[in-house]
């Protein structure tokens, strides 16, 4: 309780000073400043608890982000030919995902699916009509939803990587 309650402390803090960066600079570079502190923060309360997992979701981003070039029509933070928001926009993600599925009781995994494909959907639609981060890509949206702009095997990706990863670690026993 007393970690959980550090936590949410935390999370307010960075919350309100991404919020603040948000008003005056980049929307992505807020985001990525919120889930990364927010993951680091997240790893020194909860320490062991959550490193395996992060680490796990770090690697699943990787592999995306290196394997396909993400260049936004906005502000761009590279290393090398790495994007930084889809990388640490990816590993929060599934970290967040896998907490949220370690707490449920049961249909996990059914449940976990469901609540992956609706959240990547709204994610993707706010993040694309609110805040404007778009690829500099023609691709068209995935079943013409609005959501999704990128080639085929990437919408195969997006669709598929909440799930698999739990999949994965699950495997490997991950707690």
């Amino acid at each position: 309780m007393k970690k959980s309650k550090e936590f949410l402390v935390s999370s307010l803090i960075i919350f309100i000073v991404s919020l603040l960066i948000a008003l005056f600079y980049d929307i992505k570079s807020s985001l990525i400043i919120l889930f990364f502190s927010l993951l680091i923060s997240g790893y020194f309360i909860y320490k062991e608890k959550i490193g395996q997992e992060m680490i796990i979701a770090f690697l699943f981003s990787f592999a995306i982000t290196s394997y396909y070039v993400y260049e936004y029509s906005s502000f761009n933070i590279m290393i090398g030919k790495i994007n930084l928001f889809p990388l640490v926009s990816w590993t929060f993600g599934l970290v967040f995902l896998r907490e949220i599925y370690e707490r449920l009781k049961e249909k996990k995994f059914l449940f976990i699916t469901l609540f992956y494909l609706i959240g990547l959907f709204l994610v993707e639609y706010l993040g694309y009509y609110l805040f404007n981060i778009k690829l500099n890509t023609n691709y068209p949206s995935l079943f013409n939803l609005g959501i999704i702009h990128a080639p085929v095997g990437m919408k195969f990706f997006y669709v598929l990587a909440g799930p698999v990863y739990i999949l994965i670690t699950d495997y490997l026993k991950v707690k």
